[in-house]
């Protein structure tokens, strides 16, 4: 327990000292919200709702992208990044660090969405939905936290960046995020449920607005987490056997 409670500090301690990655990488999902909810579906509330819950799970996989694929990337190219992973614990409390610090962040990046929604657009939740869509934020965290440490840990370290600049978008607009959530005609959306993000949508969309998920997302969102999953824990060991043998 002391030795994961000192990761969490780790983990937290380097992203307060240099605040202005995270900040930065939060300025794609505030710039959806005026490009693409306020001047489209500012004046009503319920699509208003739901475009700014999409652009929260957006800043979702876009802190997870930076902290998962940037971050071990990164450590994997320095010396330092060996030395951690010869720490006592082994990896599971450097894991559980990395994930409380995303929903650290998860919490911390969807304030300003959220303003940005109160005052400029006529979305409405109550508390509890408040509540609820946070919970399911941060449950997102899983499969996208899953999705970029096997990035991080099977890709070319000087590849990752090329590679994780652009997927946060393409998984965006292959999961219907930016598309009418209850659409059922088109490419998007035959193709939306069977992609990573599309369950973590729909159950933020359910928790704060008038949205079912479809058994199909819920289905493809825990294959692709045991997937992700396992994927993820054989690159971490490729990598190992890489590093230390």
């Amino acid at each position: 327990m002391n030795t994961t409670l000192a990761y969490v500090k780790f983990e937290i301690l380097e992203a307060v000292r240099i605040p202005a990655v995270f900040l930065g990488l939060l300025f794609m999902p505030a710039g959806g919200m005026f490009v693409f909810v306020i001047p489209t579906l500012g004046s009503d509330p319920a699509a208003a709702t739901m475009g700014t819950a999409s652009m929260c799970l957006f800043a979702v996989l876009i802190i997870c992208s930076a902290q998962y694929g940037m971050g071990i990337a990164d450590a994997r190219m320095k010396p330092w990044g060996g030395y951690v992973r010869t720490l006592p614990g082994g990896p599971v409390p450097r894991m559980v660090s990395m994930v409380t610090l995303s929903l650290l962040m998860t919490v911390l990046g969807a304030i300003p969405l959220i303003l940005v929604a109160a005052l400029g657009t006529e979305a409405t939740v109550s508390p509890g939905q408040l509540l609820l869509g946070l919970l399911a934020l941060m449950l997102a965290v899983v499969p996208f936290a899953l999705f970029m440490l096997a990035v991080g840990y099977a890709v070319n370290p000087y590849l990752v960046a090329m590679l994780i600049s652009v997927t946060p978008l393409v998984l965006v607009v292959l999961g219907g995020l930016l598309a009418d959530p209850n659409a059922t005609d088109g490419f998007i959306a035959t193709i939306a449920p069977y992609t990573p993000v599309r369950g973590a949508a729909e159950l933020v969309w359910a928790a704060v607005g008038d949205y079912r998920p479809q058994t199909a997302s819920l289905i493809a969102q825990a294959v692709w987490t045991v997937v992700l999953a396992l994927v993820a824990y054989r690159a971490y060991r490729a990598d190992e056997g890489r590093r230390f043998r």
